[in-house]
C-alpha cells in the first residue's frame, strides 16, 4: 500500500473507495441546489473546509473519552477495580480510521517524509480485553447509571453519527474531484519542473534524469509505487531515511511554489460550498455548536484523563 494523499477523513480504509465513488455518482455539481450557510474563514494551514463543522469526534476517540468519564463515577460507587487501560488513542485512530491529510506539505515532509502516520497501539490488547468484558450485574447497573450521568453532564456527546458520516462522504468526494480540477492540474507542469530542477539526487534510482521519466502527472501521484517501495513509506514502523526526507521536502516545497496547494484548497472549498439538496436539508438541522463542543470535550478529556502508560 503506497502512502498517497488519503481521500478519507474518518472512514475505514476499506470503505473509502466505495463511499467516495458512491457520493461522486450522486454528484456535487457547481450549481447544486443547496448552498451551505455562513462558511468559516479560510485557513489553508489547517485545511479548514465548510463541511468540517458537521463532523463530530471519531468513534475511536469518542468511545475512549466516554469510558474515561465513566471511570471515576464507577470508582466512587465502590468499584475501584474497574480501570480504563492506557492506550495510544492517536495511533489507534490512525490504525482504525483514515485521517485528515488533505494536502501533503512541508510540516508532513519534515516530520516523516512520505511515511504514513504511526498506527502501533501498544495498548490495543488491554483495551480489547476491557471493552469486551462482561461485567456482573452490580457493575453493569452502575455503568448504566454512570453513563447516563456523563451524558447528562455532557449532552453534546449524545450524537447521531449519521450527519458526520454524510459530511465526511461529501468532503471526500469534493477532495477527490478537486484533485482533477483544471486549475489544479494547470499547476502540474510547474511542479514537475520545480522538482526536477531541485536536483535532489545526483545519482541513484531517483536522480534527476530518472525523475524526468517517472514523475506522475500531478503531486497526487506521489510517492510513486517505486518510491513507496524503496522508502517503505506504507509501513509506519519502518525507518525514515534521510533520502526520503530530502525528496519529500523538495516535493512539498514545489507543491507550494507551483501554486498546487493553493489551487487544490480553493478547488475543494468551491465544491464543499454546495451539496445535493437532500443532504443540505439534513445538515441544516445540525447544531454545529454542539458538534464543536463535542469535539472540544473529547479532546480535553483525552488530554487530561488518559492514564499513564503501565
Amino acid at each position: 500500500m503506497t502512502s498517497r494523499e488519503p481521500l478519507a477523513r474518518r472512514v475505514t480504509a476499506v470503505a473509502v473507495g466505495v463511499i467516495v465513488a458512491g457520493v461522486i455518482a450522486v454528484g456535487i455539481p457547481a450549481n447544486a441546489p443547496y448552498e451551505l450557510p455562513e462558511p468559516p474563514e479560510q485557513n489553508r494551514g489547517d485545511w479548514v473546509m465548510p463541511l468540517d463543522r458537521y463532523m463530530g469526534p471519531s468513534t475511536t476517540r469518542l468511545t475512549y473519552a466516554e469510558e474515561l468519564l465513566i471511570e471515576p463515577c464507577l470508582q466512587e460507587a465502590g468499584f475501584t477495580d474497574v480501570e480504563v487501560p492506557w492506550r495510544d488513542v492517536d495511533a489507534a485512530t490512525n490504525a482504525l480510521e483514515s485521517q485528515a491529510v488533505r494536502a501533503f506539505d512541508l510540516s508532513d515532509a519534515r516530520a516523516r517524509g512520505y511515511h504514513v502516520a504511526p498506527t502501533d497501539d501498544p495498548g490495543a490488547t488491554a483495551w480489547r480485553t476491557y471493552s469486551t468484558t462482561v461485567f456482573a450485574d452490580p457493575v453493569f447497573e452502575a455503568r448504566m447509571r454512570c453513563g447516563d450521568e456523563v451524558l447528562s453532564e455532557h449532552p453534546e456527546l449524545a450524537q447521531d453519527d449519521l450527519t458526520s458520516s454524510i459530511a465526511i462522504r461529501l468532503s471526500d468526494a469534493a477532495f477527490s474531484e478537486a484533485r482533477r480540477d483544471d486549475d489544479v492540474l494547470d499547476t502540474a507542469d510547474e511542479w514537475r519542473s520545480c522538482l526536477i530542477d531541485s536536483d535532489v539526487f545526483e545519482s541513484g534510482t531517483f536522480a534527476t534524469e530518472a525523475l524526468e521519466k517517472t514523475l506522475p502527472r500531478s503531486p497526487a501521484g506521489m510517492p510513486t509505487v517505486e518510491m513507496a517501495s524503496e522508502f517503505g513509506s506504507g509501513d509506519p514502523s519502518s525507518p525514515i531515511s534521510s533520502d526520503e526526507i530530502r525528496l519529500a521536502t523538495a516535493d512539498a516545497a514545489c507543491r507550494e511554489s507551483s501554486g498546487y496547494l493553493e489551487a487544490l484548497y480553493q478547488a475543494e472549498w468551491r465544491r464543499q460550498l454546495t451539496v445535493p439538496h437532500d443532504y443540505g436539508e439534513l445538515l441544516a438541522q445540525v447544531d454545529v455548536e454542539q458538534v464543536a463542543q463535542a469535539n472540544r470535550t473529547v479532546e480535553r478529556v483525552l488530554e487530561t484523563r488518559t492514564p499513564a502508560r503501565r
